[in-house]
């Protein structure tokens, strides 16, 4: 009888599961599903039909014992990218007992491009952190953070924030992480709660592994950008050998003739790319944080009229406006600013003003681009290159926003390679 071993706990194998459980019943597929905690049973979606979820941490020879009695076609590791020695245990256990071993890879969310400092592991990151003062947003989970309390005041200026497991809680007050200094959420986490974070313990460092874009490291990336805090990366040791999620769903499809993916292949995209004459047109971009000057300095490439609005701004912005480039009004927003705008940019640190400009243009019918929600975003801006004469822009419509880096970076290459 078909049987499959899914090693779950993961954004990956959540969803492997949800795709597996309405596609096996009838079809003689049997699924068994391993998640190391109760707390990750919980997580995955109530009505998983036709699967078996077992949850607890299994030794290797317990996975050898499992694997040898149900003799699993495939067994399917989906574990965290940096839980190394579950996937070393899940290998060996395989070999032993026979079954065939695949790893699901999760893409990298980071790349040497980006403003970030990167480490090869922890120590480094707590030799950094001793050269400096100022507190720190630990977003690592739990089971390193004892190589932290080496770090100078840990015990005032580190927040690490964790699972909100009893277990959890209580090894990190034993280590001497308490009260507001403990925060404990469940993710996934946006931009903007980040932000809210960093600015409430006033964090000058953010320490992050690579855990890719399902794992939240642009989020945490994007906050980092839009505070000014320096991020701190913890590469991945080794590049691990193994397959996509997209490319199992393909082989299980294959293997088992059920459908797993969605079979609208038309691919419809929702951005449409528009060029469109701005040529003397009224821009208005309300905020002049750092999200807002790289609007502003993409825009100052183009013929328009820009109209800042902030009551505070870079320094960059202000030279922009000395220099006749543009115009600033150093204020708080109010609707009469929107006066004669064609388009309009939210790009304030505040939800509730974004909010409230949005509000404003859809009365207006003026086009507008909210910053933090691209669902109340008439237009958005994509990767843009201008050169030579050229204007490309680029956008992976939010899916697979390194992909779009990589793509935009190429084509400027191409450009500029081009007599």
């Amino acid at each position: 009888m078909p049987n499959l071993l899914v090693f779950a706990g993961t954004t990956e194998g959540r969803e492997l599961l949800e795709a597996l459980s309405p596609s096996i019943a009838g079809r003689g597929l049997t699924v068994t599903a391993c998640v190391a905690t109760d707390y990750g049973k919980e997580l995955l979606r109530s009505g998983l039909d036709h699967i078996q979820v077992r949850s607890g941490r299994l030794t290797e020879e317990e996975m050898t014992v499992l694997m040898k009695e149900k003799q699993f076609d495939y067994v399917i590791d989906t574990t965290h990218p940096y839980a190394r020695l579950a996937s070393e245990n899940i290998k060996a256990a395989c070999k032993q007992a026979g079954c065939e071993y695949i790893r699901v890879l999760r893409s990298s969310g980071a790349n040497q491009q980006m403003a970030c400092l990167f480490f090869s592991n922890h120590d480094e990151v707590v030799e950094y952190l001793n050269q400096f003062n100022g507190n720190v947003l630990l977003t690592i989970g739990s089971k390193e953070l004892s190589k932290y309390t080496r770090v100078k005041d840990y015990q005032k200026r580190l927040f690490p924030r964790v699972l909100p497991m009893l277990e959890v809680v209580e090894s990190c007050y034993v280590l001497g992480f308490t009260g507001k200094q403990l925060i404990c959420m469940q993710g996934p986490f946006t931009s903007e709660l980040n932000i809210a974070l960093i600015d409430q313990i006033k964090a000058q460092f953010i320490v992050t592994k690579d855990s890719g874009e399902t794992g939240g490291f642009l989020e945490k990336y994007h906050a980092a950008v839009e505070t000014g805090a320096t991020l701190l990366v913890i590469g991945r040791e080794k590049v691990e050998e193994g397959i996509s999620p997209e490319a199992l769903l393909e082989l299980l499809e294959n293997t088992y003739h059920i459908a797993l993916r969605t079979q609208d292949k038309t691919d419809l995209g929702h951005w449409f790319p528009v060029f469109t004459k701005i040529t003397g047109k009224t821009i208005v971009v309300v905020g002049a944080g750092k999200i807002a000057k790289r609007r502003i300095e993409t825009l100052l490439k183009f013929d328009c009229c820009i109209r800042v609005v902030a009551p505070e701004a870079l320094p960059a912005v202000i030279a922009y406006a000395d220099e006749k480039r543009l115009e600033l009004r150093r204020k708080p927003y109010e609707d009469a600013d929107l006066e004669g705008a064609d388009y309009v940019l939210a790009a304030t640190n505040h939800k509730q003003i974004n909010h409230e400009i949005y509000e404003t243009c859809k009365e207006g019918n003026i086009p507008v681009n909210v910053a933090d929600d691209k669902e109340k975003s008439d237009f958005y801006f994509p990767g843009i290159i201008r050169k030579k004469g050229i204007t490309v822009g680029v956008t992976a419509e939010g899916r697979d926003h390194v992909l779009a880096k990589k793509v935009t970076r190429a084509i400027a290459d191409c450009l500029d390679n081009q007599s």
